[in-house]
């Protein structure tokens, strides 16, 4: 009893002790009625009075108030509380009070400065035992052992809670310096690129039996995130490889071919002394020793650059860049459709591709041989504005390492296409662990006498699903929404949820013997004529309330960046409103620029009672970003935005 809002509750599997984040009151300071709010960590041994709402904290007591006279009595006693409210039916004495486990204000905390200041939403993780079979499978080590985890959503903030041999608290510890955590007001500004991870909003955790931490990111603000995950955090056991990185300024060209490499980005965490490596394959030829070195090659061919990295204690890491050296890089480009078009669902997109290509000439000289090797695929999302090319596992996990660099679904680079290693192991069920194993650990000899070399940042899990998804690659079914050729129309779904596309042109020439194929690429992201507001690339005052924007005062705006309006006649908002009302204007440019369109917004009655308000457009000829600005001079709380949709001509 004496609860008041407990959540993230956790049972400690060796002793049955029950830990729970209780949220507190809003109270930012103490007064005459009792103290400031606190959130807590609480620990139950037995059952137990924990409090609520005759005190906070550690018991911190509040006084008797009788709302009759309005006058204040004495502070309650932690010892003998008692509930003397005529809607009692109860005891009236209380068992004692147990004071918090640990508890913070919104302001800094004498008692635990380490847990800082700001929002407050407590949650009590679990309790870390240790076992020696963790050594084997990534678990955190026996430091941890007996250690509390608990953070807070809103804050935020991962701690460990130190406990003694009776779970007693000794001490407060970070959690890992690994792990960067940011709320929603600097989480843009979080940096991603220096090898560690962002937590935005701890809210659910676990130890896995391999030892392991499974936690659930919230991501970046109330209501649905699209950055909303799933961590698994894992303990590297001994001296910890160095991470390779390799890069080039270009992978494919004329001969000679010279190449400037890098190492930039190649690091070990631990700080040892590294030397480089770097061999040339076919041949493992050791070319140099720098960091940063430039090779040339004079012979046309496929081939791979490997650097390898090594700590002073032996640990090695690779790294492989494939280099064409012969053939150069297609040139391609969409002429029709451009980057931030619309689409609309249910009808044809039409595309016109362009390629030029140094070795076999240009696309408009020669369209029939072009034709045959230009293909646009198609990805259709829902979750916003931006283009959604979010995937399998399989070929996500791909795309972000090196394998679409070697290889093409139905085209030979320098490693075979993708639909060929699939026909070969088609109904194989026992070569997909020796595939795995083969990229992990680097293979020669199975399709060339170019190695593949070893993919040692990846686990074995992400290769698995890769290796099935290419395994599951079938003729004629490589890719949704695909069309072949210069010019062509790409079906779209009919699914109004259908918010956002990307379009991706391929063109694989024909090589220069002995170089291999090189494939050029072009993108364009394109969206659906209705726009939801709360996925603006701006919003100045109004404000994100689950799927809409709302809290909306006279002079706020949101900002769509680079829409053409060239073929659309007019606009239908999506609207609510129990306020003023108010006017929603269209701008081009700037909250202040050329007026094309506007719409009165006569109050409906409920916020959550929506309708349709159509208004004409002026013509516009140039791409811009458009404003979408709310007015009504003095007035506040005018109406919420759920979408805007422009209606073709």
């Amino acid at each position: 009893m004496g609860c008041r809002n407990p959540w993230r509750m956790s049972i400690d599997e060796r002793t049955g002790f029950v830990y729970w984040g209780e949220v507190g009151p809003d109270a930012g300071g103490d007064g005459p009625r009792g103290p400031r709010g606190y959130d807590e960590i609480n620990q139950a041994r037995r059952a137990g009075n924990f409090g609520w709402p005759y005190f906070v904290g550690s018991n911190f007591a509040y006084a008797h108030f009788d709302y009759v006279t309005k006058t204040l009595g004495a502070k309650y006693d932690p010892l003998s509380p008692t509930n003397n409210s005529p809607n009692n039916t109860g005891a009236k004495v209380l068992p004692p009070a147990q004071p918090a486990f640990i508890y913070w204000p919104y302001g800094a905390s004498k008692e635990f400065p380490m847990l800082g200041q700001g929002g407050r939403t407590a949650c009590a993780g679990p309790v870390f035992h240790f076992k020696p079979e963790f050594k084997r499978s990534g678990g955190f080590p026996e430091y941890f052992d007996k250690c509390l985890l608990f953070y807070d959503w809103q804050r935020p903030f991962i701690k460990w809670g130190r406990l003694d041999s009776d779970s007693r608290l000794l001490d407060i510890e970070t959690f890992t310096s690994a792990a960067t955590l940011v709320n929603e007001h600097d989480a843009a500004n979080a940096a991603r690129g220096r090898g560690e991870f962002v937590i935005q909003r701890p809210v659910d955790s676990q130890f896995g039996p391999d030892g392991c931490l499974y936690m659930l990111d919230y991501g970046e603000t109330w209501g649905v995130n699209k950055d909303s995950k799933l961590l698994r955090t894992s303990y590297q056991w001994g001296n910890i490889a160095p991470i390779a990185r390799a890069t080039a300024d270009k992978t494919a060209g004329r001969e000679p071919l010279t190449v400037a490499l890098s190492s930039v980005g190649s690091k070990d965490y631990e700080g040892d002394l590294l030397t480089y490596e770097w061999r040339l394959h076919p041949g493992a030829k050791m070319f140099s020793s720098e960091p940063n070195p430039k090779l040339t090659v004079d012979k046309p061919g496929n081939y791979i650059a490997e650097l390898r990295v090594t700590d002073d204690k032996g640990a090695s890491t690779s790294a492989s860049i494939p280099l064409i050296v012969g053939n150069s890089v297609p040139e391609v480009r969409f002429i029709q459709p451009q980057d931030g078009d619309f689409f609309t669902p249910g009808q044809p997109l039409r595309y016109v591709v362009q390629v030029n290509d140094a070795e076999d000439g240009r696309s408009g000289d020669y369209e029939e041989i072009f034709d045959s090797r230009t293909y646009v695929t198609a990805t259709f999302g829902g979750d916003d504005n931006k283009a959604n090319t979010a995937a399998e596992p399989g070929p996500a996990s791909m795309k972000q390492s090196d394998c679409f660099s070697c290889h093409a679904v139905e085209q030979k680079i320098v490693g075979p296409p993708l639909l060929e290693i699939a026909q070969r192991y088609r109904g194989s069920n026992d070569v997909l662990e020796v595939s795995v194993q083969r990229v992990l650990k680097g293979s020669s000899g199975v399709w060339s006498d170019v190695p593949m070399l070893p993919h040692e940042l990846l686990n074995a899990d992400q290769v698995r699903m890769m290796v099935r998804w290419i395994f599951a690659l079938e003729p004629d079914k490589s890719g949704a929404n695909m069309a072949r050729g210069l010019s062509g129309e790409i079906k779209v779904p009919k699914d109004d949820k259908v918010r956002t596309a990307m379009l991706e042109a391929t063109y694989t020439d024909n090589g220069r013997g002995p170089a291999g194929s090189l494939i050029g690429r072009a993108t364009v992201k394109l969206r659906s004529r209705r726009l939801e507001a709360e996925f603006a690339d701006e919003k100045s005052g109004a404000k994100v309330l689950g799927k809409f924007l709302g809290a909306i005062d006279h002079g706020h705006y949101a900002r769509f960046a680079d829409i053409n309006l060239s073929d659309s006649a007019s606009v239908t908002f999506h609207v609510a409103s129990a306020g003023q009302g108010g006017k929603i204007e269209l701008h081009c440019g700037s909250p202040t620029g050329p007026l094309l369109g506007q719409i009165e917004v006569a109050p409906t009655g409920s916020w959550d009672k929506w309708t349709d308000l159509t208004a004409p457009l002026q013509p516009a000829t140039n791409r811009a970003d458009l404003y979408v600005v709310f007015v009504n001079p003095g007035k506040g709380g005018l109406l919420n935005l759920d979408w805007l949709q422009f209606n073709s001509r």
